[in-house]
């Protein structure tokens, strides 16, 4: 199928990757950026079909708002978001939703090139049976809590950032713990199993990108 498709990752490596990968499945890579800005000057000079963009571009806009930002000029893009969180609420408290009819493939599938492919022609379809939803156990407080604490900050500054008490920051980290099936002897042990818990959930080495 001879479709046109634009590219954006930050991470020079993935994106050389992904296009070669894009390219050997038999698609038209139009092109291959690392940001909001280069993909909307792409997208003024060249006729896309589908958009292909990670979700976390680094400080700045994220890969959903350049997918607003191409729909905005061209409704009929199909729209794959690249994610390595099963549970985009990850990422960021704030992040807003995907454009209707928008798919989501998590990273560590892609070693199987035919799910890729299969997004890329699916997206065309309009439908939204490859968007992921809020796929981890935990309210979206939660969720925050235990972003902030994988971060290192202590309850004290958990409950500033939240405007919340202390009192209540340590009751909700009781439940996360609880929700998550960890038990550990000291304060200390819990947090760490946390914070490990948080980076197992998205797939990080490192601290994701808070989007402001």
């Amino acid at each position: 199928m001879d479709l046109k498709v634009l590219l954006v990752e930050d991470d020079t490596f993935t994106r050389t990757t992904l296009a070669a990968t894009v390219a050997h499945l038999g698609f038209e890579v139009v092109g291959a950026v690392a940001g909001a800005q280069e993909a909307m000057a792409v997208v003024g000079l060249r006729h896309i079909d589908v958009l292909v963009t990670d979700l976390d571009l680094g400080p700045g806009p994220s890969g959903i708002d350049v997918a607003f930002g191409v729909r905005a000029l061209y409704e009929k893009t199909g729209v794959v978001i690249l994610t390595s969180f099963s549970d985009p609420r990850l990422l960021s408290s704030s992040i807003k939703s995907a454009p209707d009819f928008s798919s989501y493939v998590v990273k560590q599938s892609l070693s199987d090139v035919g799910i890729l492919k299969e997004a890329i022609i699916g997206s065309l379809n309009f439908t939204d049976s490859g968007k992921i939803g809020t796929d981890v156990d935990l309210s979206d407080s939660q969720v925050e809590t235990l972003r902030l604490l994988s971060y290192g900050l202590s309850n004290a500054e958990i409950a500033r950032v939240r405007v919340v008490t202390e009192k209540s920051v340590e009751q909700s980290i009781a439940r996360i713990a609880k929700r998550l099936g960890i038990e550990s002897s000291t304060s200390l042990n819990q947090r760490v199993a946390l914070s490990r818990a948080f980076f197992q959930l998205t797939g990080a080495t490192r601290h994701p990108h808070v989007h402001r």
